[in-house]
């Protein structure tokens, strides 16, 4: 079959962008599988002792699940030289990587919710209408896409080109004007639930730093409080919620995009876990108070003193304390 010189230019800048993505994704997963491999101990020692709670549940989530969704992104997505039938292509797409992707999605910013609750120390009638906000507004992202999503599912029989190419599905690539309408919506959408947790997070932010003096000061007191994965999770999900919100300007399949979906699959569980880490460790009486009764039981005698993960083995410095939301009280300091 002959092709037209600006039907074989579309083919091969098309694949020429499926590489360089497949590159970026194998990269971060590969990033993933290291981090894993090399904080199994951690898991372990830290939290396969504890009882079954939030923090717990919200951990296991963050790290099993995303290397779910890669392995059906490789095999979908991927050239592995392998045969599918279209059916089981689209039956692996909708459960694995956009059910489970949106699951471990949801589970880092309930986390980062969660964690926020807790270095504020407000009481637990505060949290009841922030988690109503944050679960209508992802539920009405996710339903309002749904025929969208049913439409990027569907698959054709795999063609002569992708099989020569390795690929093992071919997919119809083809969405609805009023989808794609539906889907800028579920972007707007997603961009205020986005714009709502950077703002308590900066609001967390004001309320607890605001009597630091000094740069160096405050920078430590950002890593003690973890407030530097507290960030860069908040920021990485604003970043993503606004290309997704302006996806029709930049395209449905543009490459800033696809890098923050990357950061977002592999990075966001990574952040969102060494947060709940960082939270249960914390020595401040009042974080590990609202800690002990939402995510985790309290650590055991001698646990403290565990050296598996060398960022928990530094001497712990008090945090400012907190009785409920806004309340302040006075920082105690070290004797030393």
């Amino acid at each position: 079959m002959s092709l037209a010189p600006e039907e074989l230019t579309e083919i091969i800048s098309g694949f020429s962008r499926s590489l360089t993505l497949e590159y970026i994704y194998l990269g971060l997963q590969t990033f993933f599988l290291y981090y894993y491999l090399t904080t199994v101990a951690t898991e372990v020692n830290f939290m396969w002792p504890r009882r079954w709670r939030w923090g717990k549940a919200l951990f296991l989530i963050n790290r099993y699940f995303p290397m779910i969704n890669y392995v059906a992104n490789i095999l979908t997505g991927f050239r592995t030289y392998t045969i599918l039938a279209p059916k089981a292509c689209t039956i692996i797409f909708q459960i694995c990587q956009l059910a489970v992707y949106r699951v471990y999605s949801v589970s880092a910013e309930v986390t980062l919710i969660l964690c926020l609750h807790a270095l504020l120390g407000a009481r637990p009638v505060h949290l009841t209408p922030i988690m109503a906000i944050y679960l209508a507004l992802t539920l009405a992202a996710n339903l309002i896409q749904i025929g969208m999503l049913a439409e990027t599912s569907r698959t054709l029989p795999l063609s002569e080109f992708g099989r020569e190419l390795g690929y093992a599905c071919t997919w119809a690539g083809i969405i609805s004007p009023a989808s794609a309408k539906k889907a800028a919506i579920a972007g707007y959408i997603s961009l205020a639930n986005a714009l709502c947790i950077f703002a308590l997070a900066f609001f967390i932010f004001l309320v607890r730093y605001r009597n630091q003096a000094g740069t160096l000061k405050l920078f430590h007191v950002l890593r003690r409080d973890s407030g530097v994965y507290i960030l860069s999770l908040a920021v990485l999900r604003l970043g993503q919620a606004v290309v997704s919100a302006f996806r029709l300007t930049l395209g449905w399949f543009n490459i800033p995009e696809e890098i923050l979906v990357a950061l977002n699959t592999v990075v966001v569980p990574i952040l969102a876990n060494r947060l709940l880490l960082n939270m249960w460790r914390t020595q401040n009486p009042d974080v590990r108070k609202s800690v002990s009764s939402i995510l985790f039981d309290p650590p055991r005698p001698g646990e403290d003193s565990d050296n598996d993960d060398e960022e928990f083995s530094d001497r712990p410095i008090e945090m400012a304390r907190y009785d409920s939301l806004g309340g302040r009280r006075a920082l105690t300091r070290d004797a030393s």
